[in-house]
């Protein structure tokens, strides 16, 4: 062996040993949470007090979601967001709980739209379901529709459409609803591009793949939290002269043959994971937020509905006489009358107001001039109102044009919520972040209802969704949270690698020998 082999040797054995000793746990912590984010179902039941999570995740102010907006009801308001629904009648008092009905898990509960059917209905989409509730009813039912949920629901023409996250569903006006699907076929651009960042997300989960892909990529989980658990064992039997005693010597001893073995097997799958991940939080998530990628490069199977996991919000022109949707891949439009009809296809809208990589939270009809082709777009990059007649897009609250976006793909507004409350223009807006405004720049001061008051529930899987990404460690490392995740992939890249190395090497330096 050279000198130079040698050094190298020694340097790879001492990176694996005490790099993994130093980060085994959390290398645990992250495959275990990987494997359970990647089954929502088996966990949305689970839901825990976010007064547990260290940091500042309990609700206040109508912060994080729990507003996304309201409808003029019973002379106040109803306030619905993914806490639920709640009746509000005046400043003095706390709203009122109004989700009863509505699934009791957290994760389930969350409201992403409330309609006003007109008639005294009430239409809910919920993360659960799609729910109905008539005046005089005391609680809500569920409406059936397809397999996916709800996400917007917005009114045509004497009808009423529900969005899911993958199809379109339309219904005459007037309960009872009866939901058909009339998802539209896409009209192809000449060189069709999708974003990149959700390609490395899916590919990351393994969804890219299908159920096959999500199981190969939880078979990799498993693996890291045996492998951190197996190598710590064994360095501390050993250290401690234990090794060949007894049964737990015995345990040891095999727990590191597999974790050897099946480490060469799943080398791949660990660099795949670690190099995916380390792009879905900066630095790395800037360079890929607003890039495209070829349709004809995807790598894996292309689903037979061309909005597969894409639309987030809808609206229909009555100018145009258009539905117009907004999706992950920018804005679609297409005739409303040809909803539903063979063949039928939406086409892409060139420009539109800026939309952050995780969806637009707000689409609609301009406020002041609902029949107008004027939209109020909101997202985490800010609020814009998009004027397609003019071709001009504003910021909602300064007028001046869109800017680009400096290091992390969100805007000085974090937009998560918006409603019109009175004739006047006065309106309610909340910030994921600072929670609930009235007009521009005024909180609103609204008490939170009781059932909030202690910091409310989050579900067990939006727990570890920020604990794998990291975000839960900023009540340690503030804004430098986001250090978390790639240094991570680094760890899990030096592992790895140097345990292969390892590994091999010997073999390699004997057939060179020879």
């Amino acid at each position: 062996m050279s000198e130079k082999t040698g050094k190298l040797s020694s340097l790879s054995k001492a990176a694996h040993k005490w790099v993994g000793l130093l980060a085994f746990i959390w290398l645990a912590v992250m495959g275990f949470t990987g494997v359970a984010l990647n089954h929502p179902a088996a966990i949305s039941s689970l839901d825990l007090p976010r007064s547990l999570i260290p940091g500042d995740y309990e609700y206040r102010d109508f912060n994080r979601n729990s507003f996304r907006g309201a409808l003029p009801y019973g002379g106040g308001f109803l306030l619905y967001g993914e806490a639920g629904i709640f009746t509000f009648h005046s400043q003095a008092e706390p709203p009122e709980d109004f989700s009863r009905g509505l699934p009791n898990s957290a994760y389930l509960r969350d409201v992403r739209d409330l309609f006003d059917a007109g008639g005294g209905a009430l239409l809910a989409a919920t993360r659960g379901g799609l729910y109905a509730r008539k005046t005089g009813e005391d609680s809500w039912s569920p409406l059936p529709l397809g397999e996916d949920y709800p996400v917007d629901i917005f009114e045509g023409r004497d009808c009423v459409y529900v969005v899911t996250r993958s199809d379109l569903y339309f219904a005459p006006a007037g309960a009872p609803f009866s939901f058909a699907k009339v998802t539209p076929g896409k009209k192809e651009l000449k060189d069709p591009s999708k974003s990149l960042f959700r390609l490395v997300f899916d590919m990351h989960s393994g969804e890219t793949w299908g159920l096959g892909g999500r199981l190969l990529m939880d078979m990799a989980g498993l693996y890291l939290v045996f492998a951190s658990l197996t190598g710590a064992w064994f360095w501390w039997r050993k250290k401690t002269k234990a090794l060949a005693k007894g049964f737990g010597g015995e345990v040891a001893r095999k727990g590191l043959k597999l974790h050897i073995k099946l480490g060469l097997w799943f080398a791949p799958l660990l660099l795949f994971s670690a190099l995916t991940g380390i792009f879905e939080r900066p630095p790395l998530l800037v360079a890929i937020a607003n890039a495209q990628y070829p349709l004809s490069l995807h790598p894996g199977p292309r689903d037979a509905n061309p909005w597969h996991d894409t639309l987030r919000k809808g609206l229909y022109d009555p100018q145009r006489q258009t539905v117009i949707l907004a999706t992950s891949e920018g804005f679609y439009e297409g005739k409303e009358f040809l909803l539903g009809k063979e063949g039928a296809a939406f086409h892409k809208l060139s420009g539109g107001a800026p939309v952050s990589v995780m969806g637009a939270t707000v689409f609609e009809r301009d406020p002041q001039n609902p029949f107008s082709s004027r939209y109020l777009v909101g997202s985490m990059s800010g609020l814009y109102i998009w004027d397609r007649d003019k071709k001009e897009i504003a910021n909602f609250f300064t007028g001046e044009p869109p800017k680009e976006p400096k290091g992390p793909p969100v805007g000085d507004h974090m937009v998560v919520g918006w409603a019109k409350i009175d004739d006047a223009g006065s309106f309610l807006w909340a910030d994921y972040d600072k929670g609930l405004f009235i007009g521009p720049e005024r909180p609103a001061n609204l008490a939170l209802p009781r059932e909030l008051e202690g910091g409310g529930r989050i579900s067990l899987w939006h727990a570890l969704f920020e604990t794998h990404n990291g975000r839960a460690f900023a009540f340690l490392l503030g804004w430098f949270s986001w250090i978390v995740v790639p240094l991570t992939g680094l760890i899990l890249i030096v592992e790895t690698i140097s345990g292969v190395y390892d590994k091999l090497r010997p073999k390699f330096g004997r057939k060179k020998a020879g």
